[in-house]
C-alpha cells in the first residue's frame, strides 16, 4: 500500500499496489486533491502527473527530472533545491511558488503562471518561459543564458544581476523591473517594453533593442557597446555614464545623452 500524505500526516491518497510514482500518476488521473502534499527527496523522474492538483506540496530536493506537470495546480509549492532539468510546466499555476536553489536546465514554462514566484540565483540554462507570467517575481541572480522569454510578463519583477546573455526577450513586459547589475550580452530585446526599468551598471553588449520601449529607463553606467536602438523609444531616459560606443541609434527617439 502507498499513502500521500501531507505535513500534519493526513493521508490524501492511497493506493493499494505499486510505487510513489504510480500512485501520484493515478491521483493526477482521478483529479485527487493533494494540497500540501509532502514529497521531499523523492526521485520522481518521468513522472506523468498531467493536471495534478499539488497546490502547496512539498518537492524539496526531489528529483524532477523530465517529470510532467503540464496543466497542473502548484501555488504555493516548494522546489527548493529539485532538480527539474527538461521539466514541462507548460500552462501551470506557480504563483507564489519557491524554486530556490533548484535546478531548471531546458524546463518549459510556456504559458506557466509564476508571479510573485522565487527563483533567485537559479540555475535554468535554456529554459523556455515563453508567454510566462513573472510579474513580481524574484529572479536576482538568475542563470538563464540562452533562455527564451518571449511574450512573457516580468512587470516591476527582480532581476538585479541576472544573466540572461544571449536570452531572447522579445516583446517581452518589463516595466519597472529591476535589472541592474545584470548580463544581456547578445540578448534579443526587440520590442521590449523596458519602461521604468532600472538597468543600472548592467551589460547589454551587441544587443538587439529594436523598436524597444525605454521610456524613462534607468541606464546609468550601463554598458550598451555595440548594441542596436534603431527605431527604439528613449524618451526620459536616463543615459548618464553609459558607454555607447559602436551603438546604432537610427531613428531612435527621445536620446538624451548625459
Amino acid at each position: 500500500m502507498t499513502q500521500i500524505r501531507n505535513r500534519a500526516g493526513i493521508v490524501l491518497f492511497t493506493t493499494g499496489d505499486g510505487d510513489v510514482i504510480s500512485a501520484l500518476e493515478q491521483a493526477a488521473e482521478q483529479g485527487a486533491d493533494l494540497t500540501g502534499a509532502v514529497l521531499d527527496e523523492l526521485d520522481l523522474s518521468a513522472a506523468n502527473l498531467e493536471e495534478a492538483r499539488l497546490a502547496g506540496a512539498s518537492f524539496r530536493h526531489a528529483k524532477l527530472e523530465g517529470v510532467n506537470l503540464e496543466d497542473s495546480e502548484l501555488a504555493g509549492a516548494d522546489f527548493s533545491g529539485a532538480d527539474l532539468s527538461g521539466a514541462n510546466l507548460e500552462d501551470t499555476n506557480l504563483s507564489g511558488a519557491n524554486f530556490e536553489g533548484a535546478i531548471l536546465e531546458d524546463a518549459n514554462f510556456e504559458e506557466a503562471r509564476m508571479d510573485r514566484a522565487n527563483l533567485a540565483g537559479v540555475r535554468a540554462q535554456g529554459a523556455n518561459f515563453e508567454e510566462a507570467v513573472l510579474d513580481g517575481a524574484n529572479l536576482a541572480g538568475l542563470q538563464c543564458e540562452g533562455g527564451n522569454f518571449e511574450d512573457a510578463d516580468l512587470t516591476s519583477a527582480g532581476l538585479r544581476g541576472a544573466r540572461l546573455s544571449r536570452a531572447n526577450l522579445e516583446k517581452c513586459l518589463l516595466r519597472g523591473a529591476d535589472l541592474s547589475r545584470a548580463e544581456l550580452n547578445e540578448a534579443n530585446l526587440e520590442k521590449a517594453r523596458l519602461d521604468g526599468a532600472n538597468l543600472e551598471g548592467a551589460q547589454v553588449r551587441r544587443a538587439n533593442l529594436e523598436k524597444a520601449s525605454l521610456r524613462g529607463a534607468r541606464l546609468i553606467g550601463a554598458d550598451f557597446s555595440d548594441s542596436n536602438f534603431e527605431r527604439a523609444d528613449l524618451t526620459g531616459a536616463d543615459l548618464t555614464q553609459a558607454r555607447t560606443h559602436g551603438a546604432n541609434f537610427e531613428g531612435a527617439r527621445g536620446l538624451s545623452p548625459g
